[in-house]
């Protein structure tokens, strides 16, 4: 029996996706036949679809023209729908623990996507990176960030927060809309999707902070995301064991014919059980290794000074030319450029 993906988005999502599609004109049948979700997942209370079915309907979804209904701006209702989050994320002592509250029960909603915090003084910068959308995600990153902005304003102590947001990709027609929402104009055609903000406050107490509730909540919250990692997939364990694998310092693990069987030394089982489980999970070592090694790549690129060279040779590639290759294709620009703007932010 297979246990429940924890790399999974709430299927409100998927609820509101399917209902926005039909609002457009769009035939039912064939968002259920693209996806490969029914209307039985849809209608299962508190339900989560699984993180295949959720990349066939970002892949769908991302095929259609841009239409205003594909994304409800106003996500207001969603807090209501993902109430531990809401329950810590509005009532944390300070605006600090509030975002990194929410950048860490973001699991309650899904954990497909990757969410970075980065500051300068009181200028705040998130970046969204996209699992399942490299060269683009720029709709799950305007989601994201409507949900962040909403628990920010929550704490603002005068005038309202300004966020500059930016997104990859070209505007869609509702782009004023979205400016709208963030009060700034927001930015297409950039490289990263990002949202900046000043926030001076951020380590001010907040006034209306319920230290008496504040405990029950978290733990609560915290409770619903261990459950749910105790869940875990047999898959998410493979990614993290080629990820500890990569991590040697002498990268010999990481050359691509020792990998698997190194793999399968540290798991205790043979190739075929490792491959017949991964099937299982509608997923592949091939599949695992190249998302274990673009996590990594962006990791060693950010934290260390190792050369691109050095990553290369770490992550089991025959050249820095072939490692560049491969990040390029991943993220549509260079390792050596990614880690000049991961270090201008």
């Amino acid at each position: 029996m297979n246990k429940t993906d924890t790399r999974t988005v709430s299927n409100r999502i998927a609820q509101q996706c399917a209902r926005a599609m039909l609002a457009d004109g769009h035939d039912p049948a064939d968002f259920f036949r693209h996806t490969g979700i029914t209307q039985a997942q849809l209608d299962e209370p508190g339900g989560r679809i699984n993180a295949e079915r959720h990349r066939r309907m970002v892949s769908y979804v991302h095929q259609l023209p841009p239409q205003r209904g594909i994304l409800d701006l106003d996500v207001t209702h969603w807090f209501a729908h993902f109430s531990g989050v809401a329950h810590v994320c509005f009532n944390r002592p300070t605006l600090r623990g509030a975002i990194n509250e929410f950048l860490h029960l973001r699991g309650l909603i899904g954990q497909f996507d990757f969410m970075l915090m980065n500051e300068n003084g009181c200028l705040i910068e998130i970046e969204y990176l996209s699992e399942f959308c490299p060269a683009g995600g720029a709709m799950q990153a305007l989601a994201n960030f409507r949900m962040l902005s909403l628990v920010t304003r929550a704490y603002d102590q005068g005038a309202p927060t300004v966020f500059q947001a930016g997104f990859r990709g070209a505007a869609p027609r509702f782009a004023p809309a979205i400016s709208e929402c963030f009060g700034a104009p927001a930015t297409f055609g950039q490289a990263r999707n990002t949202l900046r903000f000043r926030a001076p406050a951020l380590d001010i107490p907040f006034g209306q902070f319920n230290a008496t509730l504040a405990p029950h909540a978290l733990r609560h919250a915290q409770a619903q995301l261990q459950s749910l990692q105790g869940a875990q997939l047999f898959s998410a364990r493979v990614e993290q064991a080629i990820i500890d694998l990569l991590g040697q310092q002498d990268g010999a693990a990481a050359d691509g014919a020792k990998l698997l069987p190194a793999l399968c030394d540290g798991l205790a089982m043979n190739h075929w059980t490792l491959r017949r489980q991964l099937q299982q999970e509608q997923t592949s070592f091939r599949a695992l290794e190249l998302r274990a090694k673009s996590r990594e790549s962006r990791r060693l690129l950010r934290e260390t000074t190792l050369s691109v060279a050095e990553i290369g040779d770490r992550l089991g590639f025959s050249s820095q030319s072939a490692f560049t290759r491969f990040f390029k294709n991943q993220f549509e620009l260079p390792p050596a450029r990614y880690r000049q703007d991961a270090a201008g932010t």
